[in-house]
């Protein structure tokens, strides 16, 4: 049975992310450990809360290097949610708010997308759109999954964006995937049997 180990850092939605991974049957490791986590081979950063004291808490603990070592050693990186925003290199979130800096981009206001009849926070059932229509993730075009957000990352590498949503009357970045580092704004862990085979053929695929 393959382990997933899911950083325990106060911020993230742990029950739902370690029954979603046991449903898939895999091994469930919590911890805030950074031994454990450089030597993970599949690492799960969740998150729900601020940015700012989410990545303070990260590095107070250490934790910001010790998934930096990880990386180095070549271990599959998902962030979700506050943890997928979190990978970016800063967020606008109150203030300027530097990130972990995995990835190219930055953390900003879904009202700058929005328009009359869109609120804030986007909470609920939104329908995935392929960039292209292809994608690195196991889910069709129309696939509904469950969001939670007032902010959302913008990747300055469009490249790896593997969804998107229509939000106003923009395309908004939901996922990406660049091989060993995969991303989502939306809740794999709370979008059913499509989020489940999305979030199965992530770490199936390493």
């Amino acid at each position: 049975m393959r382990k997933v180990t899911i950083v325990d850092y106060g911020f993230g939605n742990i029950f739902s992310v370690t029954s979603a991974l046991k449903a898939l049957n895999y091994n469930v490791i919590l911890t805030n450990n950074s031994e454990e986590i450089i030597k993970s081979d599949i690492l799960l950063l969740p998150g729900v809360g601020a940015y700012k004291p989410a990545i303070n808490k990260l590095i107070i603990m250490n934790i910001d290097q010790a998934i930096s070592q990880f990386l180095s050693r070549g271990g599959l990186l998902i962030g979700i949610c506050l943890g997928y925003q979190l990978l970016f290199e800063e967020s606008e979130e109150f203030s300027i708010t530097r990130g972990l800096g995995i990835l190219k981009g930055r953390v900003i206001s879904l009202n700058n997308f929005k328009n009359s009849t869109d609120k804030i926070p986007n909470i609920g059932w939104r329908s995935l759109i392929k960039p292209n229509g292809f994608s690195s993730l196991n889910y069709n075009t129309g696939s509904m999954v469950y969001f939670d957000h007032s902010f959302s990352p913008v990747s300055s590498d469009e490249s790896i964006v593997s969804s998107y949503i229509l939000f106003g009357k923009n395309k908004i970045h939901t996922s990406v995937d660049n091989g060993q580092v995969v991303g989502f704004q939306f809740h794999p862990e709370k979008s059913g049997s499509t989020g489940l085979r999305i979030l199965d053929s992530v770490i199936k695929k390493f």
